[in-house]
Order: C-alpha cells, then sequence, then structure tokens
C-alpha cells in the first residue's frame, strides 16, 4: 500500500499539465501576447491541452513535456501577435482605401464644375490626372500593405500546419471550410458591385463625350473626360484587387484543409 501512494505521488508530480497560461494587454490599441504580465490591465488567457493520461514518465520524459508545453505557448503567442498584425495591415488598407475615395471624389467634384471652355478643359484634364496619381498612389500603398499580409501569412500557415495534422480534427476542417466559402462569396458580391459602379460611372462619362467636336475647347473637354476615364479605371482596379487579394488567400486556406 506504501508503494502504491509512493507511486501515486510520483506520478503527480511529474505528470504534464493539462494547460498553460499566457497574458493579453492592450497597448495603444493593440493586442499583445506573453508569457510574463505585460501591463496592469494584464489578462489571464488559459491554453487548454488534451493529452493521453500517463501514470508514470522518467525525468526525461517530463522535460521533454515541459519543453513542450514552453513551445506550444510560445506558437500559440506568436500567432496571436501574427493575427493582431494582419489586422492593423488591413485596417491601414481600409483606411487607404477611404482616403483614396475621398480624394478622388474630391478631384471630380472640382472637375465637374469647370465651364465647358478652353480654360476649363485645360482644368479637367489637369484634374484628372492628379485622380489617376492619386489612384497609383494609393495603389502603391495597398500593395505593400498586402505583401507584409502575405509574408505574415505564410508564417501562420507553418505555425499552424503541424498542429492541424496532429489534432486530424475533421469537425473543425469543415466548419472552417464553411465559413471560408462565406466570405469568399462576400468578397465576390464586392467586385460585382465594384464592377457594376464602374460600369454606370463609364456610361455616365461616355454620354459626356462629343460625338463631333465642333472646337478646341470640345476637343480638350473630351480628352479630359477620356483622363478621367483612365483614373476612374484605375480606382476601381485597385478595389477590385484587394478583394480579390482576399479570395486568393481563401483558396489557398481551403486547398490545405
Amino acid at each position: 500500500m506504501k508503494i502504491n501512494l509512493h507511486l501515486l505521488f510520483i506520478s503527480l508530480l511529474v505528470c504534464p499539465l493539462a494547460h498553460s497560461t499566457v497574458y493579453h494587454c492592450e497597448k495603444n490599441g493593440v493586442a499583445e501576447f506573453s508569457q510574463q504580465p505585460c501591463g496592469k490591465d494584464a489578462k489571464l488567457i488559459t491554453i487548454k491541452e488534451q493529452r493521453p493520461h500517463l501514470s508514470y514518465t522518467s525525468n526525461n520524459d517530463a522535460q521533454t513535456s515541459t519543453d513542450k508545453d514552453s513551445a506550444e505557448v510560445e506558437r500559440y503567442i506568436r500567432l496571436k501577435q501574427i493575427d493582431a498584425k494582419i489586422a492593423e495591415h488591413n485596417n491601414k488598407i481600409d483606411t487607404f482605401k477611404l482616403k483614396m475615395n475621398r480624394e478622388i471624389a474630391a478631384l471630380s467634384e472640382q472637375s465637374d464644375s469647370q465651364l465647358r471652355n478652353l480654360v476649363g478643359a485645360k482644368k479637367q484634364a489637369a484634374i484628372a490626372k492628379q485622380m489617376s496619381a492619386a489612384s497609383e498612389r494609393y495603389g502603391l500603398l495597398i500593395n505593400g500593405e498586402q505583401r507584409s499580409i502575405d509574408r505574415l501569412m505564410a508564417e501562420k500557415y507553418t505555425l499552424t500546419s503541424y498542429a492541424n495534422k496532429v489534432a486530424n480534427n475533421e469537425v473543425a476542417s469543415f466548419i472552417r471550410s464553411k465559413q471560408i466559402m462565406r466570405k469568399i462569396s462576400e468578397h465576390e458580391n464586392k467586385i460585382d458591385t465594384y464592377q457594376a459602379e464602374l460600369n454606370m460611372q463609364m456610361s455616365e462619362l461616355e454620354q459626356q463625350l462629343s460625338s463631333r467636336p465642333r472646337n478646341l475647347a470640345d476637343a480638350n473637354s473630351d480628352n479630359a473626360l477620356a483622363d478621367k476615364m483612365t483614373a476612374l479605371t484605375s480606382r476601381f482596379n485597385t478595389l477590385i484587387a484587394i478583394e480579390q487579394k482576399l479570395i486568393d488567400r481563401l483558396n489557398s486556406e481551403l486547398t490545405k484543409l
């Protein structure tokens, strides 16, 4: 009886923990995760782990288990950091989209207010070039954020792929695949909406074009409208490219489930 109690006591000492803990903080609106308290508002998060019951383990096995616990916590923290950084980049993309739309809308309003004469036509042409430049500038900024997200997504896949294989949770994969398909449908609907808006606005501009320019002012005005069409196309191409990039990432994740 004493021997059995002694063995039980040893097994309890060396048995791997069923959970680990992580601290979550908010600093300047950004989520942070750490194995140590990261601020006064630190919230404790418990990471539950499913493990087979072990009646006895050696010291080496116990140490290996502890190392795995530490690695699991570090992986969890890094995944949370990646999600937070991806959210930051997506927020920047949304901000750039908003600024681009406002800037181009303001320029378009200036263009529409120009008188139909030589001076007004030249002004329209100048504004149209500003619109194209704005679309290109924000397109470059957005592409920079997209590249950062791609790098983070690649790291996230590396960290999660092994865990997913070990878990082999078919139910979780099925649920996630349904979520992905729903999100893909939402982004495809946005692309259809952008395409419809582009077609409508292009049609309105085409109606303003002179069938036969009667003078230099008409010719310059038509050139300005053509530049405006180019700027409009560039803007919607940027918006559509953002949605298509999200669809590509979702499809990539879907094929890996």
